[in-house]
């Protein structure tokens, strides 16, 4: 057993390394562990295949911390189930709704959920239990901090006593790993490669203690210049954090008996290939920085009027990059802060200029045709056939009837004040021709006919896992899968992105229904309620997408995206 440090500034070839290490023990008998971030682990995958030039290896993997969880879970046995984000929003919302008289500060809005959702992880990943924030609420004297504070310690107590011995929740995961590792096979006597971390969380560190304890040798990689236990405070030290992480470490294998072994400093500079960037990364940070008096060729400034014009010369020079200096468009990446703010511009002015691009974002559900059509059939129950709810649904074109029938349908319910049983008690037999109420009473009955089946389903027993199972089926009965490849196939000529997302779309939503059913089973539920679950649940969660293509610009936010193949990267920001 043994705690390997290898240690390096940025683009000295800690990963490489790593990966070099992995060609020379790939054949040895014991298993070979890869564990990078999430956001890491697909360009891990590619490296390692790489690396060992062949098309598949058979005793080295990439994992994330939570993906070896659930394997761990697995392999020892767990009748705990998984509790997704959707469920976890559902929850939350439900805690919200039944103790709002108890609350002080907090309410029940999308807005709070997500807070409440973020606290109670970073309190799971630091290892505070509702017990120790009530103990440093007590003694707040700020009221208004003090009641938001209350609040969070109560809900999180509900939310922990509402998924105990039921549910494991992702943020739980690690801890149970720490826990089981001793009990678990799979990490005996084999050895560990952790990269492209920046730091760990107390249960992160736990995990590491417990590996160091089973593996063979643990690998982990470290950005910083040097290493040493006499750390001083400095606030020009940009490697200050990353060295007591180093020292953390060092310090668990010292008080479990485990050898730290000689560290390995690299020094040499490979990923920078010229001058300007080698400058800039030893002198941005640096509190002594010294000036670069070379002629700088590789690092350009432009201040634009506003974002358009500074993606507008993006484009031109991304178009220069290709035409003139030869880059494929893999090789160029953009990246931002403001994410939000740049992708419908990017869309629209890299179409413009024909560059084909890939935006690393999650699309927001609440905005999915499909969404809007589920939302819209159950709110014609949890508004009582108001018209205005019915109206919606029609409006949302799964319902088999043409423009010009929805218009006539719109058109008679407004004139005449259609709502209510009125929909669906009995023919309309006023105001009009007798033909004409015969061609209107024909588009109503095949636009409330579905409606008024679902209904007879659902109002038996209107509990959360009937209601899922309504839904599900009526998608069925109607072909709304395939209505919606159908429109995904007319989308793909001229907007992918947009096919593509009408494509995910109902997976999705099939598994946000499975995650009710998970979550509250046979608990009896109003439509209203049900249609709040959902919301949040479409509110909190994203459509990803993967890459339609290899040759593409990507854009992504500076703290999610990565790029191995970059070779011109454009930053933009807004002050």
């Amino acid at each position: 057993m043994g705690l390997n440090i290898i240690c390096g500034r940025s683009g000295t070839g800690k990963s490489t390394y790593i990966f070099e290490k992995v060609k020379d023990i790939i054949n040895n008998p014991e298993k070979v562990y890869i564990i990078t971030p999430e956001q890491f682990s697909f360009t891990a995958e590619q490296k390692l295949l790489e690396t060992v030039k062949t098309g598949s290896t058979v005793n080295a993997e990439v994992l994330t911390f939570s993906r070896m969880a659930y394997r761990v879970l697995n392999e020892i046995g767990s009748n705990l189930k998984n509790i997704e984000g959707f469920g976890k929003s559902m929850l939350i919302y439900d805690i919200l709704d039944s103790s709002k008289s108890e609350l002080k500060f907090l309410g029940k809005n999308e807005q709070n959920v997500e807070i409440i959702e973020r606290s109670i992880t970073e309190f799971k990943k630091h290892n505070i239990t509702s017990q120790k924030l009530s103990d440093v609420t007590e003694n707040i004297e700020d009221k208004y901090l003090k009641a938001k504070l209350e609040d969070l310690k109560n809900i999180y107590a509900k939310f922990q006593e509402a998924i105990s011995e039921k549910f494991l929740d992702e943020n739980d995961s690690l801890t149970y790993l720490a826990e089981n590792i001793k009990i678990s096979k799979m990490f005996d006597n084999s050895c560990i490669f952790i990269d492209e971390f920046v730091g760990f969380t107390p249960q992160e560190y736990r995990v590491i203690e417990e590996l160091l304890k089973v593996s063979k040798d643990i690998y982990i990689t470290i950005c910083a210049d040097t290493l040493g236990k006499d750390i001083q405070n400095d606030d020009g030290d940009v490697f200050y954090s990353n060295k007591i992480t180093a020292s953390r470490l060092i310090e668990i294998a010292e008080k479990n008996n485990i050898e730290f072994k000689k560290p390995v400093i690299l020094s040499k500079n490979y990923r920078f290939k010229n001058d300007e960037l080698k400058a800039l990364e030893e002198n941005l940070y640096a509190s002594l920085y010294k000036k670069y008096n070379g002629e700088n060729k590789n690092i350009q400034l432009f201040l634009a009027l506003n974002p358009y014009s500074e993606i507008e010369h993006v484009a031109q020079k991304i178009i220069e990059c290709v035409r003139d200096d030869g880059y494929r468009y893999r090789e160029i990446g953009v990246i931002t802060k403001n994410i939000d703010t740049y992708s419908g511009l990017i869309k629209a002015i890299f179409s413009k200029y024909e560059i084909p691009v890939y935006i690393d974002e999650k699309k927001d559900l609440s905005q999915n045709i499909l969404i809007k059509y589920i939302t819209c059939l159950l709110e014609v129950f949890a508004k009582n056939w108001s018209y205005e709810s019915v109206i919606a649904y029609i409006k949302t074109k799964f319902c088999d009837l043409t423009d010009d029938e929805i218009y006539k349908i719109e058109n008679y319910a407004k004139k005449w004040g259609i709502k209510y049983s009125k929909w669906y008690k009995e023919d309309w037999k006023f105001g009009e021709s007798e033909e004409e109420l015969k061609v209107l009473n024909d588009i109503r009955k095949r636009a409330v006919g579905p409606l008024l089946e679902f209904k007879e389903k659902c109002y038996k027993n209107v509990n959360a896992k009937n209601l899922s199972k309504a839904i599900y089926e009526f998608f069925i009965e109607n072909s709304i899968d395939k209505k919606l490849q159908e429109k995904a196939k007319k989308l793909e000529e001229y907007n992918q992105d947009l096919a593509a997302e009408y494509e995910a779309s109902f997976n999705t939503v099939i598994k946000i229904l499975d995650e009710i059913v998970k979550v509250f089973g046979e608990e009896k539920i109003t439509f209203e309620k049900y249609v709040s679950f959902l919301k949040i649940s479409f509110s909190e969660n994203g459509l990803g997408k993967l890459p339609a293509g290899f040759d593409q610009v990507t854009v992504g936010d500076v703290d999610r995206s990565r790029s191995k193949v970059t070779k011109v990267i454009f930053i933009v920001r807004i002050e």
